[in-house]
């Protein structure tokens, strides 16, 4: 249920305003910019890391670096 939420969550918010983020296994999500913007560096890095977890599950356990760029 969570999943579901997050990911429904992540395509209507996309729609409006968002970025790409490009997941270790290589598939491309959008990510709200709305949801971007009241989260710390620290927690949209965390919340990027769960992202690829559940798009990714064959890399939910390996180390994870989540780079951003901001401008």
């Amino acid at each position: 249920m969570k999943k579901t939420i997050l990911l429904s969550t992540l395509f209507v918010a996309g729609v409006v305003s968002a970025f790409p983020f490009r997941t270790s296994c290589g598939k491309i999500l959008q990510v709200s910019q709305t949801i971007a913007n009241h989260m710390t560096q620290n927690q949209l890095s965390s919340y990027l890391s769960d992202l690829n977890s559940e798009a990714c599950p064959q890399h939910a356990n390996s180390t994870l670096v989540t780079v951003t760029y901001t401008h």
